[in-house]
Formats: structure tokens, C-alpha cells, sequence
């Protein structure tokens, strides 16, 4: 089967030229390239379309999340004829990208039960070869006949899991995951601060209270609906990386009521089974 590889890229508040060194760094590699912004106020792609014309603008205006923008994705490349979609986000480059191409066409052709491929993030670049994994995250590919066979992304998520929720219902339908060596994705993390705390580096990520809402939920969410995926111990330990990070914003970060009312009650709904979207307070 001939690989057509179609590339979603979704933007909030971008950086353009951020924007555009990610795209120059996979585009010659790809088919068709579609751009979904969340951003609620106008943006100015023109800079964007002047390089890349045959670049799609599906949506902007408003905050739609990202499975919203996926699935809108899969629906326009399954109806074009594109065999398999690339999820990105504004603040991932590739390294290698040529290889994984060629990694994924190769390791599709030799294993039939290929639903996702994967590259490793922020490592070093290996030699060429692949392994089974059970997560994947911004930058894997997805066979669009498994996508429209399992089911499209879980829209209530909006942000934060979604990846994951993905990766844990094509394996429970039969699918492999794998991980291409020879390629990375260089992929920020939040604002990348760091402080020091008694001669300790401590990493910040000064995500938005939003973030940490769904984030927060999103893990628990993920617990009913794979019960047999997460331990117990592993229960533990997400309320505990939750308490420290709380523990960080109190110490370090400013909206430190909202973040932490955010944490606190998207754990709350969680727990709950409730995928409630997230209200913002003042």
C-alpha cells in the first residue's frame, strides 16, 4: 500500500516564526498540511501561506481544543484519500524527519497490526530501528484505517491525555505502538523555567489554570474507562505529583490560587467521572 501522509498542526497564541521553523522541519516530507488555531483573537498567517501554499486553515477563532481539531483532521485526509494523519503542536521540531518517514513506510510494510508510530523526545538520535511501546504523544502518526475503525479522539478531554487515551484503546483493539529510533522530536515543555530551592534545580512549567484543570481530570478520567491500565501504586503516585505540584506553584508561580483551584477541582471531577469542561473564575 502506497503511504499518503497528511500533517495537523494546532496553534494557540503562536509564536509564527516558532510556527514555521516547526513546519520547515517535516513539510517537504508530507502530502497535505492542515493548520487548526485555537486562538481566540485574529492571527496573522499570511507569512505562513506565502511559504507554504498548499497550507489548510481549518478553524480559528475560538478554543476548541485539540481532539476537536483531530478529528476534523481525519474526517478531511480519510475523504482526500490520505492513509495515515501526524498530529503536531506549535512548540515541537523534528530532527531526522526524512528518517521516520522512511522508518514508518518500512516497519508498516513488514507488520500488519501497525495503528501508531512513534519518535522519541528530546534524545539523542540513535541508530535506525524500532520497538513496541504503549504511549505515544505530539508528532505520531496514525493509521487512518484504524482510526476509523476504533473510533475518533475523546472530544470532552480537550486537552491533556488525549494522546494517551488514544494509544490505550487502539492496543486494547488489537493494535501495536512503535518507536522509531534514527529521528527525535525537540519538544518545550511549558515556559521551561527553572529556579533553585537549597541548591536544587526544580523545573516550572507555568501552565494556564485550564491546563492544570484537564490535565488533573483527564488522568483520573482515564482510570474508569482502562481499569486494568493503572495500579494502584500508580493511583498513589498521581496524587502525590499533584501535591508537589502544587507545592511548586505556591512557591514559585504567580495566579497561584486559580492554578491550584484548578488542580484541586479537576481532581475533584475526576473522581467524580465527570467530564465537566473547565470554568474559569476571578
Amino acid at each position: 500500500m502506497q503511504v499518503k501522509l497528511a500533517a495537523i498542526i494546532v496553534t494557540y497564541h503562536p509564536d509564527i516564526n516558532q510556527v514555521e521553523r516547526n513546519i520547515a522541519s517535516f513539510c517537504k516530507d508530507v502530502e497535505c498540511l492542515m493548520l487548526w488555531d485555537n486562538s481566540e483573537c485574529p492571527v496573522d498567517f499570511n507569512p505562513l501561506k506565502a511559504h507554504y501554499p498548499n497550507l489548510t486553515l481549518l478553524h480559528e477563532g475560538s478554543n476548541q481544543g485539540l481532539p476537536v481539531a483531530y478529528n476534523c483532521a481525519i474526517k478531511m485526509a480519510t475523504e482526500k484519500g490520505y492513509t495515515h494523519l501526524m498530529t503536531m503542536d506549535q512548540d515541537s521540531t523534528f530532527e531526522g524527519f526524512d528518517e521516520y518517514r522512511r522508518g514508518m513506510e518500512k516497519v508498516g510494510s513488514q507488520r500488519s497490526e501497525v495503528g501508531i508510530i512513534c519518535c522519541p523526545v528530546n534524545h539523542d538520535i540513535q541508530e535506525s530501528g524500532y520497538r513496541e511501546t504503549t504511549v505515544c504523544q505530539s508528532g505520531s502518526i496514525f493509521s487512518l484505517e484504524m482510526l476509523n475503525q476504533i473510533g475518533d479522539f475523546r472530544e470532552d478531554l480537550f486537552i491533556g491525555m488525549v494522546d494517551a487515551e488514544m494509544s490505550l484503546r487502539a492496543i486494547e483493539k488489537g493494535y501495536k505502538i512503535y518507536q522509531l529510533t534514527g529521528c527525535n522530536l525537540i519538544q518545550h515543555v511549558g515556559s521551561g523555567r527553572g529556579v533553585s530551592l537549597l541548591r536544587k534545580k526544580i523545573q516550572l512549567s507555568d501552565y494556564t489554570p485550564l491546563r492544570h484543570y484537564y490535565d488533573s481530570r483527564n488522568r483520573i478520567l482515564l482510570w474508569y474507562e482502562f481499569p486494568y491500565d493503572y495500579s494502584f501504586k500508580q493511583k498513589i503516585h498521581h496524587f502525590w505529583s499533584r501535591v508537589k505540584l502544587m507545592m511548586k506553584i505556591a512557591l514559585f508561580e504567580k495566579k497561584k490560587t486559580a492554578k491550584i483551584g484548578a488542580i484541586l477541582s479537576g481532581s475533584w471531577y475526576g473522581l467524580l467521572n465527570r467530564p465537566k469542561p473547565y470554568k474559569k473564575t476571578h
